[in-house]
C-alpha cells in the first residue's frame, strides 16, 4: 500500500515514515522546498513539493494513495488566521483532494493535538468523551480541523488521534529541559505539580499505526498517551536520573511568563514573525492538569505503551549524547 505523510520531515513524521519504510509501505513524503531532509535523505521514500494552501497541488499529492497520514499543521501563527489557515483550510484542501481522487477506500488519519481537547482535572484525565474546551487559537484551530475531518467520515475511513506531549530522539522541545538539567538547573514553573500526560515517540507511532490497521477506528477520536500520570518535578527528576546529574531545582514564578510573553510578541511584532512565547502558550502552560487516557485505545485497538516514562527518556537522552546534542 502507498502511504502518504505530510509534515514527514519532523520530528514525529520522519519517525513514522521509518516505520512505513521497515514495514513495507512505499511511502511518498510531501515537504516543501525548504524542509529540511536530513531524517529522510537516507531513505527509498518518494519526495512530492506540495503546499497546503494549493489545492491543485494536493490533487497531485494524493494520487494512487491508499492511506493519508496527516501531521502537517501550524504551531506558532501572528495570528488567529494564521492559526485557522495552517491546521483547518490546509486540512480542508487535503481532504477535499481526496474526495476528488474518487478513491472511497483511502483512509484519512489526523494526528490533531491535546489542546483540541482543552486541559482536565487534577486527578481526573481527559477522555475522548468529555466535551472539548480549547484554550488557545491553536488548540481551537485543531478542533476545528478535527470537526471538518469528521464531517468527511461518509466520503472515505477517517481517524482522529490527539497526542499529549511527546517527546523522544529528533524531539526540540522536551530537549530544552534535557539541555538545562545537563547544564546543571532544572526550571519548573511554580511549584512544579502541573501534571501532564506523556508519550515516547515510537509508542506514538505504534499507536497510529494500530488506528490505520484498525477497521473500528473509523470515525473515531483516540487519545495516545503513555501510562502513568506525572508532574513537571517529577518528570524533572527521571530526566536528572536518565542524564546521572544532580540539578538545582529553580521555581520560575508565573508573572516571569507574562513579562517573557510581553517582550517576546512586542519583538515578533517589529520583526513580522510569529512570537517564541505570546498570551496563547502561556495560558496553556499555567494550567494544572494536562492529563489524558489512553483507556479507549488500549480497549478498543488493543494499545499497548512498552516504554515507562523513565525508559523513554533514558533512551532518548542516549540519543541525545550519542548525536551530540548534549
Amino acid at each position: 500500500m502507498k502511504a502518504l505523510v505530510t509534515g514527514s520531515n519532523g520530528f514525529i513524521g520522519s519517525t513514522l515514515v521509518e516505520k512505513l519504510f521497515e514495514q513495507g509501505f512505499s511511502v511518498r513524503c510531501m515537504i516543501r522546498k525548504t524542509s529540511n531532509l536530513r531524517w529522510l535523505e537516507n531513505l527509498d521514500v518518494e519526495f512530492y513539493y506540495g503546499d497546503m494552501r494549493d489545492p491543485e497541488s494536493l490533487t497531485h499529492a494524493v494520487k494512487d494513495i491508499g492511506i493519508v497520514f496527516h501531521l502537517a499543521g501550524v504551531t506558532k501563527a501572528r495570528s488567529e488566521s494564521g492559526y485557522i489557515e495552517g491546521n483547518y483550510q490546509g486540512t480542508l484542501n487535503l481532504l477535499n483532494a481526496c474526495r476528488k481522487s474518487g478513491a472511497s477506500e483511502v483512509k484519512f488519519i489526523f494526528v490533531s493535538s491535546q489542546a483540541a481537547g482543552g486541559p482536565g482535572s487534577p486527578g481526573k484525565p481527559k477522555t475522548e468523551f468529555d466535551p472539548p474546551q480549547p484554550i488557545s487559537l491553536y488548540g481551537k484551530s485543531k478542533l476545528m480541523a478535527e470537526k471538518v475531518v469528521l464531517d468527511f467520515a461518509g466520503a472515505f475511513p477517517v481517524c482522529i488521534i490527539r497526542p499529549p506531549s511527546v517527546y523522544g530522539p529528533r524531539d526540540k522541545d522536551v530537549f530544552v529541559l534535557f539541555k538545562n538539567i545537563y547544564k546543571g538547573f532544572a526550571p519548573v514553573l511554580g511549584s512544579g505539580k502541573q501534571t501532564a500526560s506523556m508519550v515516547y515517540v515510537y509508542d506514538l507511532i505504534d499507536g497510529i499505526l494500530l488506528t490505520a490497521k484498525s477497521p473500528s477506528a473509523t470515525g473515531k477520536t483516540f487519545y495516545l498517551s503513555g501510562d502513568g500520570d506525572y508532574n513537571w518535578l517529577s518528570i524533572s527528576k527521571q530526566i536528572a536520573s536518565a542524564l546521572n546529574k544532580k540539578p538545582v531545582t529553580i521555581h520560575v514564578p508565573y508573572f516571569m511568563l507574562d513579562i517573557v510573553s510581553f517582550f517576546s510578541t512586542a519583538a515578533a511584532v517589529m520583526n513580522k514573525k510569529p512570537a517564541l512565547l505570546n498570551g496563547d502558550k502561556v495560558r496553556e502552560l499555567k494550567q494544572a492538569s494536562w492529563l489524558c487516557s489512553n483507556r479507549r485505545a488500549k480497549d478498543e485497538l488493543g494499545f499497548d505503551p512498552k516504554f515507562s516514562l523513565q525508559d523513554g527518556l533514558t533512551a532518548t537522552a542516549e540519543w541525545y549524547k550519542k548525536t551530540g546534542w548534549l
